[in-house]
């Protein structure tokens, strides 16, 4: 059975900004229903997030865009010309084309199969102009060169459809775009969520994301939003900040997967990208899990992660330190049931049910 579990811990101390008057802290720590993850938030940091997040400077971002916009391949037509193509026996056209995004080799590839998705032909954006049509069209080319690596080669059995937006999530161009990666092994995470959610399949017989579902709809706390069987929940202990778990309910692996769902999938993360912007954030990563690409799970449910990550301005300080990085864990900034009350509108905007 899913339990949310938390701990809250009070310590006094002597606080030297208060003329060293006595102060009680709270921390709480919130465990993972599934993984062995936990992440710890503390009240008194919720004032203060501007320390950790300076204000996201829209103007840099337009005067680094300005600065590589000549030299960016990925801006039309170049991206259509100049780009690495794959053989004509994987894939004729030697990329895939779809409305705005293409899809072309990684010029330095860090897994056998790994593409790179250029989306839309704008070089620049800002998270409100990430429409529906224009992720769905890029999740929609990732979901596709999947399935023609899974067809090519069935022992690349794993794969991931990915996202960094910006240099602070990681991104070394301004111009929007996606990655896919595949393996003959699971990457770690993925992993790590495929041999749990298969012991707790094991153990109590049923899916446990179906379980979280339905869980989180009826107490509704965190509980976004849902376009058609695709399902947004706020996450209990994030993995990321601001995380928010997007599941594809019903389907059981990438051949289940329907456009009507990749649509819908683009609905929400266009909803929560307009949540991150009306909180202050400006950039963010997403990862699409899918158990192995040619199988269908009862006990697994695909479902993408988005987090936010550092805003860029001047200067900016990384996100993650010895917490993330090395101890694995997650500093909450701002409690999960709160940001749920910030992206709820935009889902309601959207029609979700």
């Amino acid at each position: 059975m899913i339990s949310f579990r938390k701990e809250k811990h009070i310590k006094t101390f002597h606080n030297p900004l208060n003329n060293f008057a006595p102060e009680s802290q709270e921390v709480e720590i919130r465990f993972d229903p599934l993984l062995d993850h936990f992440a710890v938030f503390n009240p008194a940091l919720e004032d203060k997030v501007r320390l950790f997040f300076g204000k996201h400077d829209w103007s840099l971002v337009e005067k680094v865009a300005e600065a590589t916009r000549e030299q960016c391949f990925m801006c039309p037509p170049k991206v259509r010309e100049i780009t690495p193509k794959y053989p004509e026996d994987f894939i004729p056209e030697g990329r895939l084309v779809r409305g705005e995004c293409t899809l072309f080799p990684n010029l330095f590839p860090t897994t056998p199969r790994h593409a790179v998705i250029a989306v839309g032909e704008a070089h620049f954006r800002r998270l409100e102009d990430f429409s529906p049509e224009l992720v769905a069209d890029g999740l929609a080319l990732g979901l596709d060169f999947l399935r023609l690596v899974a067809e090519e080669d069935p022992a690349m059995r794993f794969g991931c459809v990915c996202a960094n937006f910006l240099p602070p999530a990681g991104a070394s161009l301004v111009h929007p775009h996606f990655q896919v990666v595949a393996n003959k092994e699971a990457f770690p995470q993925q992993k790590r969520l495929l041999e749990r959610s298969f012991a707790y399949y094991a153990r109590c017989g049923k899916n446990f994301w179906e379980e979280l579902a339905a869980r989180e709809k009826e107490e509704g706390e965190r509980f976004l939003g849902q376009f058609g069987r695709v399902v947004f929940l706020a996450s209990f202990a994030p993995l990321g900040g601001n995380e928010v778990q997007a599941l594809v309910e019903g389907a059981r692996g990438l051949s289940e997967i329907t456009q009507e769902d990749v649509l819908d999938l683009a609905r929400g993360i266009s909803a929560c990208l307009k949540g991150y912007a009306e909180m202050g954030y400006g950039t963010f990563n997403f990862t699409l899990f899918l158990p192995p690409l040619g199988e269908k799970t009862s006990w697994f449910t695909p479902h993408l992660r988005l987090i936010t990550r550092q805003n860029f301005y001047e200067n900016y300080r990384t996100d993650d330190y010895f917490l993330q990085r090395q101890l694995a864990s997650e500093l909450i900034l701002t409690p999960p049931e709160k940001m749920a009350q910030v992206m709820r509108k935009f889902f309601e905007e959207g029609g979700a049910s």
